[in-house]
């Protein structure tokens, strides 16, 4: 195998346990690959290496930071485990993975502004 000395910056992917705060079970240089690997171990996240976003999950929750347009940092099938994990980030939110749709905390009811009405002549 040659030298990896020509590989300086390159971005370099890794397999996390445990919705991606457990140990490092691979690491590649290709994401498709770090992806498919990621498929045969249950609950297990892809991230860059070094830092704290997910690039690939399959689990049904993930918690993305800045009120959910920020990056996400935490998956996971449960949404009680997802939330709790919320909770410890500030401006942090649980959403469902497919909709995108945030569920933790949840969303502000819409309501109906009061109509204003003409005051009686006194």
């Amino acid at each position: 195998m040659g030298c990896a000395c020509n590989q300086r910056g390159k971005i370099q992917y890794e397999v996390t346990m445990d919705a991606g705060r457990g140990r490092v079970a691979f690491t590649s240089g290709s994401k498709p690959t770090a992806t498919t690997v990621a498929q045969r171990y249950a609950g297990s996240a892809v991230k860059v290496k070094g830092g704290e976003e997910i690039v690939h999950h399959t689990e049904q929750y993930e918690v993305a930071k800045d009120g959910g347009k920020g990056i996400v940092v935490f998956a996971h099938s449960d949404l009680t485990a997802a939330a709790e994990h919320a909770d410890t980030l500030d401006g942090s939110v649980v959403r469902e993975r497919e909709t995108g749709a945030v569920v933790h905390p949840a969303p502000a009811p819409k309501t109906a502004k009061a109509k204003k009405t003409a005051e009686a002549p006194a």
